[in-house]
């Protein structure tokens, strides 16, 4: 394949991956550090874009191989299927590289427990709030059921259910945000109460 060929074909599957990903060119100019503009020529194929430096940069920032973006393999395998995981991953990434921060010691603990417990309540909200989706999310085979236990309605059964589902994660979040309410007043209160519910989800597993 003649160069000219080969950058077109660079330039338009790079395009197609951005694309499907909903993403704009700035977002991809920030990733490899150069200018938007960089990147409609690299779409465009009008500059080179066949040298490895960038093709390992459009490889990163799309979540492809370097393989399908140069036309070797028509199939390729990401780990990223939309945006919003692209985004996800990169607001965990902007977490982890902020954990060293300028806090006291003291400070910087209650925040990266703050942080694990949030995570592990989504662990467990992940499991309950798939399975209500699955079971009452309007759920028409609940009707027998929801007749037979006293309610008005198939709609009012669901609704009921899935909100007794998910409540333990309402709970948590609430709980979470009264610790930070009460870290501005009594940090030590706060810090142990965190610790406490560390503790118990520690116990759980």
């Amino acid at each position: 394949m003649k160069d000219k060929e080969l950058r077109k074909l660079i330039g338009s599957r790079a395009k197609q991956r951005r694309l499907e990903l909903d993403l704009k060119q700035p977002y991809i100019a920030e990733k490899m550090g150069v200018t938007a503009s960089t990147i409609q020529r690299y779409e465009a194929g009008t500059i080179d874009n066949t040298k490895k430096l960038v093709l390992d940069g459009l490889s990163e920032a799309l979540h492809v191989s370097v393989e399908w973006l140069k036309g070797e393999t028509d199939e390729y395998e990401t780990d990223i299927t939309d945006k919003k995981e692209l985004l996800i991953r990169d607001a965990m990434g902007s977490i982890i590289n902020g954990l060293q921060s300028d806090l006291k010691n003291e400070e910087a603990d209650f925040s990266k427990d703050l942080l694990l417990l949030m995570l592990q309540e989504y662990e467990l909200f992940m499991d309950s709030f798939q399975y209500a989706c699955k079971n009452f999310k309007g759920n028409a085979e609940n009707t027998d059921l929801a007749t037979t236990i006293g309610f008005d309605s198939n709609q009012e059964y669901n609704e009921i259910m899935f909100l007794r589902e998910i409540t333990h994660s309402v709970n948590a979040f609430n709980d979470m945000a009264d610790i930070i309410r009460l870290y501005s007043k009594k940090p030590e209160a706060a810090t142990q109460r965190l610790a406490n519910l560390l503790s118990e989800k520690s116990e759980s597993v």
